[in-house]
């Protein structure tokens, strides 16, 4: 039977190793919340929608600054149980505990909010929380147990070589993480394009005839969003793009494609009800509505929203069902998919992919470029 101080001896190995684990998906997660660049996110992509949402800081602090903080605290308490084997070992011990608790409870709150308020999952924000849990879990196996002065050392040598090895091989992983993915500049803060060879194929995909904008037609920059009315990211940057149109009203124009993604409950009934109030001139003014409301997206909700907008009800209805509606819809997702699509909120300038999700500032930045080189 393995004596309780070597046991206590494991589990602080073993919460220190996870510790570093945990630095590095929070400083990876906090280096991509403060330069906007993209997020790997692997097959949830749910990363960016986390990123825009109101839980992305919390009094002002980026969160994945508090998971620095808490990784950082709990390395640096085991490192002093280690180097001051004799000193206050039941005070460090519960404070050890303490903190172990805190992040727990900080990583199932964050996790409930994905869940439940953002409705989409960051993979990274997931592994922070079983990093947090793992170490919650080893924290109850630890022991305050004095170590002896060889051990101690053993110890000690351990942890800086951990340590040493974590700082190299983390730092050249988040250096490959935010690399650009092509030569030049990262690509978040600037149009990427779509198709050099076939520019002409890729303006027919996005500008469809019969497409309905907001603007004038003679502007020189056109902005396209593909959008899944129950996609809680499109909420989130709504009020960033809805800042954009109405600062450079005059010399844009803008125009909604439909994007319902099988993973949102009801987003397909809500764009063919898009479509159907664009069909009497509210399209604008009705995916405001269903933007705002989005967790009412049933049958129900759609109709009650365009008897607010006093649509016309005798046509909306059974437009609700219409073949055509139906095929517009289904045209989009597939210029979409040929476009390469493949989240919401996706936003173009001219025949561009923005590459992330750029807040007004941002894209304010792109469009003032697009403008100088139409004027030059």
């Amino acid at each position: 039977m393995i004596e309780k101080a070597t046991r206590g001896i494991l589990a602080r190995r073993a919460m220190f190793l996870i510790a570093l684990i945990g630095l590095f998906v929070s400083s990876y997660l906090f280096v991509t919340y403060t330069t906007g660049g993209p997020i790997v996110c692997g097959a949830l992509h749910g990363c960016d929608a986390v990123r825009v949402s109101a839980w992305a800081s919390m009094f002002g602090i980026p969160t994945p600054l508090i998971g620095m903080l808490f990784y950082t605290g709990m390395a640096a308490l085991l490192i002093a149980r280690t180097a001051m084997p004799l000193y206050k070992t039941k005070l460090l011990y519960r404070l050890t505990v303490l903190v172990a608790v805190i992040g727990f409870i900080e990583s199932v709150f964050l996790t409930y909010v994905q869940a439940f308020e953002v409705k989409q999952y960051c993979t990274w924000c997931l592994a922070s929380a079983i990093c947090a849990t793992l170490i919650f879990i080893l924290a109850w196996k630890d022991r305050p147990a004095m170590l002896e002065m060889d051990k101690a050392m053993k110890e000690l040598k351990i942890q800086f070589f951990a340590l040493l090895a974590a700082a190299v091989v983390g730092t050249i992983a988040i250096v490959v993480l935010v690399a650009p993915r092509s030569d030049g500049e990262r690509p978040t803060l600037r149009p990427v394009q779509i198709n050099d060879e076939q520019e002409q194929i890729a303006n027919e995909l996005l500008f469809p005839e019969g497409l309905t904008y907001e603007g004038p037609e003679s502007a020189p920059v056109t902005i396209i969003e593909f959008i899944d009315f129950a996609c809680s990211a499109c909420a989130s940057i709504h009020p960033e793009m809805a800042n954009v149109r109405e600062e450079f009203a005059g010399r844009i124009r803008f125009a909604y494609r439909h994007f319902p993604l099988p993973t949102h409950k009801h987003s397909t009934e809500a764009a063919r009800a898009a479509v159907c109030a664009d069909r009497q001139g509210k399209l604008f003014e009705y995916a405001d509505v269903l933007i705002e409301e989005q967790t009412d997206l049933e049958r129900d909700d759609l109709v009650r929203y365009a008897a607010e907008l006093r649509l016309n009800l005798d046509e909306f209805v059974p437009c609700l069902e219409a073949q055509e509606t139906k095929e517009a819809v289904e045209r989009d997702l597939h210029n979409g998919d040929a476009l390469g699509v493949a989240f919401t909120p996706t936003i173009f300038v001219n025949n561009f992919m923005i590459d992330g999700l750029p807040n007004a500032e941002q894209l304010g930045e792109i469009i003032e470029g697009e403008l100088a080189q139409e004027g030059s």
